[in-house]
């Protein structure tokens, strides 16, 4: 066994699996030649057809996608820029975030970084037409007092950077921005059917800077999002992105929203399978899953749509157990074997991460309630007994431990709360 725990002098465990790398990789998707390209992606068939129509059959256009955290969101718009892009449409090669305390100033000049990046890495050859000139001028600029960045040069689904800075990034920015992207528009008019921009990040921000990122929307929608041939995908939990473009009605009339529900698990199973060829090691024999199908059938509705939180949970389980468990060496995990392991793994994580007292009371709720349950915070000062501010904070910190967080929002309905897959492994 040991011979085949290691390559290149490396441990490699992968390998008893016939497998040259980890599987359950977190990495975003890129397009053909990338690490992990596009062609990975499985499924979300209807809800990628109904982004690119949203984007087919308009001049310009402002959809939003929202979903659950890990639930794929992020895939899902990059499988979107790609077919837009073998379709006559250039794309951002990453994202354009939203930070905390942003002003509509930073938010422009990161849009209009991306228009210029989409068309200098598309067609290197403008670079010294005079409108890709005077673009280059407002985007160093922005960069030096640090407002750009957000435009990843990587490659899709590299990150963005995140810093952020108060100052002010141009003289002029809002006056002169619109005029700019307008005739960098143009520019492209000539060669394609338009630029795809993504906007992201919004999951990780505050009540408060969702309705800051609704205000900047709605002062950007006239001279930017509104002009022909710019289309852009909003990014974000269901309950951010409705945050963002419903507060106002001049948002609520131009942008869709499509809410993102979890994969379902054959889905689930195929995209597992696609990852195994991908990394064969000796495509001459199949790669055998490290965790077995009726496992990760088992476990992911612990996840409810996670996807990032069920592959960390199936690559903690097989560095865990590999070699220790079933028939032989490489053989599929079963979840007789996964659950206890990872069940001991996150106790022992969350008696390192939570205070006795958030332990306490992430406890309490999962004898008293149920670990499946979603009460409101009503609900949980009534088990806790606390304050309704104590009850927010015990929630923000169980949150930011990644151990329960809230669920999309019905209209006026009060906000519930369910554990995360970590939490329900622990207590179920």
């Amino acid at each position: 066994m040991a011979r085949n725990l290691v390559a290149d002098g490396l441990p490699n465990y992968w390998n008893l699996f016939n497998l040259q790398e980890n599987p359950y990789f977190q990495t975003t998707l890129g397009e053909s030649g990338r690490r992990y390209p596009m062609s990975l992606f499985v499924g979300r068939g209807a809800e990628l057809k109904r982004l690119l129509a949203g984007i087919g059959g308009a001049g310009s256009s402002r959809q939003a996608v929202g979903g659950a955290p890990g639930v794929g969101k992020t895939t899902l718009v990059q499988s979107v820029k790609a077919a837009a892009l073998a379709h006559g449409y250039w794309a951002t090669q990453g994202v354009i975030p939203f930070y905390p305390d942003d002003t509509a100033e930073r938010v422009m000049g990161r849009v209009l970084e991306g228009v210029y990046e989409a068309i200098l890495t598309t067609r290197p050859e403008t670079a010294d037409h005079p409108v890709m000139q005077r673009a280059q001028q407002y985007v160093r600029a922005f960069r030096l007092v640090g407002g750009g960045g957000g435009v990843s040069l990587a490659g899709f689904g590299a990150s963005a950077s995140q810093s952020s800075a108060a100052v002010t990034p141009t003289a002029g920015l809002l006056l002169d921005g619109p005029r700019v992207i307008r005739e960098l528009l143009a520019i492209t008019s000539e060669h394609a059917k338009g630029i795809v921009l993504h906007l992201n990040n919004l999951e990780n921000l505050s009540d408060r800077d969702v309705a800051n990122a609704a205000d900047i929307l709605r002062s950007l929608r006239d001279p930017v999002l509104l002009q022909d041939g710019l289309h852009v995908l909003l990014v974000g939990t269901t309950e951010a992105v409705t945050g963002a473009t419903a507060a106002h009605p001049q948002l609520r009339s131009v942008f869709s929203l499509l809410a993102l529900e979890a994969m379902p698990e054959p889905d689930v199973q195929t995209l597992l399978e696609a990852r195994y060829r991908h990394v064969v090691r000796d495509p001459r024999r199949p790669a055998t899953p490290p965790v077995a199908p009726e496992a990760v059938a088992a476990l992911y509705p612990l996840f409810r749509g996670d996807l990032r939180g069920l592959f960390k949970a199936l690559e903690e389980g097989v560095t865990l157990l590999v070699g220790l468990v079933g028939d032989a060496p490489g053989a599929s995990l079963s979840v007789d074997s996964l659950r206890p392991a990872l069940q001991r793994r996150y106790a022992e994580l969350l008696a390192q991460t939570l205070s006795p007292t958030r332990q306490r009371q992430l406890t309490a709720w999962a004898q008293e309630l149920g670990s499946e349950a979603t009460p409101t915070q009503e609900e949980l000062r009534r088990l806790w007994k606390l304050s309704q501010p104590s009850v927010s904070q015990a929630l923000q910190d169980l949150g930011g431990a990644g151990y329960a967080g809230p669920l999309p929002r019905c209209g006026a309905e009060a906000t519930t709360y369910a554990m995360t897959g970590a939490s329900r492994l622990i207590f179920r």
